[in-house]
């Protein structure tokens, strides 16, 4: 029904805002915390919270929203074999690593700022000037560093894994972050340009 479209994606949005918040706050307010702890912590939430965002490959399908179906598939797609076939599934890899911390930093900084951008726009309010830009430049650093963190997890869950056919998967997968990061990064500059043009 199309008069339900706009409730439920401010709910949908809404609800993702406070998700990525939750797994963001631990990680500013403890710095200096080990990655062991906040993996314990903090992977439950953000594998579940990452799984939730399939629903926005469906958005995209439908029409319900006009995100490219492409860029959206493999933004959710990469992130969830990286929340459930690396990090779910190698612990003592990712635990240990610093990596993990800096990926969720970076995933949740963008996603909070990301569905915060989105419930002010549904809503029909002004979007703030300074959510505007955050949402349109956080991204030319926050996107080298959850890319890389994630390209370096899975290299070292593709070292450790002991069957050849996974391990083969692991590298045909490591070889498409460099085209994929390229389309990704591309895309959104060209986003950032064609929205904050003539706003500065």
């Amino acid at each position: 029904m199309p008069s339900l479209k706009t409730p439920y994606l401010l709910t949908y949005n809404t609800i993702n805002t406070f998700l990525w918040l939750r797994i963001l706050v631990p990680i500013l307010l403890s710095p200096l915390q080990s990655p062991q702890t906040t993996y314990t912590t903090l992977e439950p939430w953000t594998r579940w919270t990452q799984t939730l965002a399939i629903l926005e490959i469906l958005h995209s399908a439908s029409g319900l929203t006009r995100s490219p179906i492409f860029t959206t598939f493999t933004q959710i797609f990469a992130r969830s074999v990286q929340v459930w076939a690396i990090n779910y599934a190698f612990p003592t890899i990712t635990s240990l690593s610093p990596a993990y911390k800096a990926m969720l930093f970076a995933w949740s900084v963008a996603d909070t700022i990301r569905y915060s951008y989105f419930v002010v726009l549904i809503s029909g309010f002004p979007v703030p000037g300074a959510l505007r830009w955050l949402r349109y430049s956080l991204f030319l650093i926050l996107y080298p560093i959850g890319i890389g963190s994630e390209w370096w997890l899975m290299f070292k869950a593709t070292i450790a894994t002991e069957y050849w056919a996974v391990k083969a998967l692991y590298v045909f997968f490591l070889g498409l972050y460099g085209p994929g990061s390229v389309m990704m990064y591309s895309y959104m500059v060209r986003q950032r340009r064609k929205t904050l043009a003539g706003r500065a």
